[in-house]
């Protein structure tokens, strides 16, 4: 999957033309690109599901290795599984999942030992967008769950969407089909009472900036590689005819692309990554 798109890496690089780039080169370019970024902020900007053993710390608090931490889908301690809702809170920037002191003593406790606790969680790099509604319902923990909605308007099958409440649970899903004033979502952990925010996760601007910069510059770099054996002037008798070195208009696209780049980067954090 990607973030941006054709259109808008040619309008920010400059290489409007497909005889200097096709359209199939601008997407590779984009999704090198992508890759690239998610490897040096250490995130990703698909929402990804992992399982991870972890070693017990005796604490009722542990760390995930991946975040942002979206959702939490199944927890195991020394071979048991947890219910989720009631026992947990976890920490969304973090990655920080914390047991419920009040819950049974089985529960309370991430048991100390080499690789005592499994968790299967969603991490993503994903910001609340600008589209939200409202439960208009109480629902409930399970798989393909139908969530009453006040407005599905907005809202698509694929998107990712965020619900959190006064009850003090949140958690991400995915969205598999969309009805009128009904959204149903892959999985929920938690129960969710009426009147919860139901708000879209997305990419940010920000990012998605940078992901142009990044294609941009490689398609730049691309196309100055092939404009080597360009022609830039002609000799007829007496007559030259000098079109201008190539060269040097794509040098000066290249360093503004990278004086922005470098301009976002110092406001943009890498993410944490804990092992």
């Amino acid at each position: 999957m990607t973030h941006t798109t054709v259109a808008e890496v040619r309008r920010i690089s400059g290489v409007t033309s497909i005889d200097k780039a096709s359209d199939d080169d601008v997407r590779d370019a984009i999704v090198e690109a992508e890759q690239q970024l998610e490897k040096y902020l250490n995130a990703s900007f698909t929402p990804q599901e992992i399982i991870e053993n972890l070693d017990g710390n005796g604490t009722y608090r542990i760390f995930v290795s991946k975040n942002p931490l979206l959702a939490v889908r199944a927890l195991k301690i020394d071979g048991a599984d947890i219910t989720l809702d009631g026992n947990i809170f976890f920490k969304k920037p973090s990655g920080k999942i914390e047991l419920n002191p009040n819950g049974a003593p089985e529960t309370s406790r991430f048991k100390k030992g080499s690789q005592k606790v499994i968790i299967k969680y969603i991490h993503g790099w994903l910001e609340q967008g600008n589209k939200s509604t409202e439960l208009t319902a109480d629902s409930s923990p399970g798989q393909n769950v139908d969530l009453s909605v006040a407005s599905e308007a907005g809202f698509s099958k694929n998107d990712w969407i965020e619900i959190y409440g006064m009850d003090g649970n949140h958690e991400a899903a995915k969205i598999t089909a969309v009805a009128a004033n009904q959204i149903t979502v892959d999985n929920l952990s938690f129960s969710h009472e009426d009147e919860s925010i139901v708000i879209k996760l997305e990419v940010s601007e920000v990012i998605k900036k940078l992901m142009r910069i990044f294609a941009g510059i490689a398609l730049v770099a691309r196309v100055v590689g092939e404009s080597s054996e360009d022609i830039v002037g002609y000799s007829i008798g007496e007559f030259q005819v000098q079109k201008g070195e190539p060269y040097t208009q794509w040098r000066e696209t290249t360093v503004q692309l990278i004086k922005e780049r470098d301009e976002i980067l110092q406001r943009v954090r890498k993410r944490p990554a804990v092992f």
